[in-house]
């Protein structure tokens, strides 16, 4: 019976996004989120609290006025001084908040962007490798 029931939880549990590591412990992981294309070759997460692109093979976010690149959208952000033209060309990138085209239907919903890693910023006077405190 207990076998049973532990080949339910785990079946459950990947088909709801979630992996079970060892005894009883599971994480969350992030699916992809619904994208939305903007411009030809650019994506924009879904009815998203952030401006979240994606084009290229990566996540770009706009935040305080500079461009950040990842992997993935939740995390692992890096400074980006020269973004590619397609990026460059999206014009007030904080419009795409919340955007999502009529009758468009969420079927992934993305990570609260409250939970999502913030990027680093480094400070243009600062000297190269050194990150400037957000809280100052």
């Amino acid at each position: 019976m207990s076998k049973t029931l532990a080949a339910i939880v785990l079946i459950a549990g990947l088909a709801g996004g979630c992996v079970v590591h060892g005894r009883g412990a599971v994480a969350v992981t992030a699916t992809t989120p619904d994208l939305v294309m903007v411009a030809p070759g650019v994506h924009v997460i879904a009815g998203y609290d952030e401006p979240i692109f994606y084009a290229d093979g990566l996540y770009w976010w706009y935040l305080d006025g500079y461009w950040y690149r990842s992997d993935y959208y939740t995390r692992g952000w890096v400074y980006v001084a020269a973004p590619p033209a397609v990026i460059v060309g999206i014009h007030q990138p904080y419009r795409y908040r919340h955007y999502r085209p009529h009758g468009h239907v969420v079927r992934n919903r993305p990570v609260p962007a409250h939970r999502i890693e913030r990027p680093q910023v480094r400070d243009h006077r600062t000297p190269r490798g050194q990150v400037r405190d957000r809280r100052r």
